[in-house]
């Protein structure tokens, strides 16, 4: 059989490191063709598909926003219906398993050991959808199928537009190009006080004030090139101008950093949380000023294994009486979001 890892990127190559069976990298990079990488050819898909004589099986080695492994397959079959095509996620059962974690994926038997607190964070959440969501979540973590997932739009959020007030404050943490803040505006329909763009790479910052300064008036949106974090200081950061951007202590390049309570405000304040990982330490680090002051939570939980049951853990702490939603708004699992809206006084 003829195997072939579809995507030479980051993800392909960390997997094609690990596994313990000869390949090719299929990937349809112009620059990349007809070259070798890591040790192994790389071919496009119509080369792939006219190899002869043998059965064909490809993996697909790409996640990241946006991209839908579903999608992916139905298109290859449909220009070449005699490739088995397959998920990456079926090489965590062979020698590949050696690169987890990775984002939420782990070893079965350790998220076996994990359900018990699973069954728990389903029963506190506050309507069935959320409910289906965090079930599919966890089957697909099991099974790799990505036909278990459950997603939604991410401005299908019902419960998220009852609770906004119009004079809210709107807090961007890991503002990306401004995509998820004009989620805000239209979700909102145009209704708040303010909004805090929150991005360290400068170039996101740039994408960001393009797409929304024809949204919303210049005296309501601040830009902050900062990170947000556990404390005030500077973080080292590896700004590549992408969703990928993220803080990395081993970086040359420092930003600022900055507490969820430097947008402590006398209004009804959103923070939204998606910065690569760093969620909990952020979020640990400010438990008496979200206590105190109660904001709307919108918090990434799958950059790790264990963020969701951390950041119920500590949403949990605050003692503010909040109910929790699970939505998942990518369609690969990605952009698992837990909403934490606080009881009304």
């Amino acid at each position: 059989m003829l195997l072939g890892l579809y995507g030479a990127g980051t993800l392909g190559r960390a997997l094609g490191r690990t596994v313990d069976f000869d390949f090719s990298f299929v990937d349809d990079t112009p620059s990349k063709l007809g070259t070798a990488i890591d040790g192994h050819e790389v071919t496009n898909l119509d080369g792939f598909a006219d190899a002869s004589g043998q059965e064909r099986r490809l993996y697909i080695c790409i996640y990241q926003p946006g991209f839908s492994y579903l999608k992916k397959r139905a298109q290859i079959h449909a220009a070449h219906p005699h490739i088995d095509v397959r998920p990456f996620t079926e090489l965590f059962a062979t020698s590949a398993s050696d690169i987890l974690p990775y984002l939420f994926f782990e070893r079965v038997e350790e998220l076996d050991t994990k359900l018990v607190q699973y069954d728990r964070v389903r029963s506190l959440l506050s309507d069935d959808l959320s409910r289906r969501t965090l079930d599919g979540h966890i089957k697909f973590r099991r099974t790799g199928r990505f036909e278990d997932i459950v997603s939604t739009a991410r401005r299908d959020v019902p419960f998220l537009v009852a609770a906004l007030s119009p004079e809210v404050a709107y807090v961007d943490g890991g503002a990306f190009d401004g995509d998820t803040t004009e989620d805000f505006i239209s979700i909102s329909g145009g209704k708040f006080s303010r909004i805090h763009i929150v991005e360290p790479d400068p170039t996101n910052i740039e994408r960001a004030k393009g797409r929304l300064n024809p949204l919303v008036p210049s005296d309501l949106i601040v830009y902050h090139e900062a990170a947000i974090g556990a404390g005030r200081g500077l973080v080292g950061f590896n700004a590549i101008g992408s969703v990928g951007s993220a803080v990395d202590e081993s970086a040359c390049e420092k930003v600022q950093s900055v507490p969820l309570s430097e947008f402590q405000t006398d209004k009804q304040l959103f923070i939204k949380l998606d910065i690569e990982g760093s969620e909990i330490d952020a979020i640990s680090a400010e438990l008496p000023f979200l206590s105190r002051c109660r904001p709307i939570l919108a918090i990434s939980a799958y950059h790790r294994p264990d963020d969701l049951l951390d950041a119920v853990r500590l949403i949990e702490q605050t003692n503010a009486g909040y109910r929790l939603h699970l939505r998942c708004h990518g369609e690969g699992g990605e952009d698992l979001m837990l909403y934490a809206i606080p009881a009304k006084r």
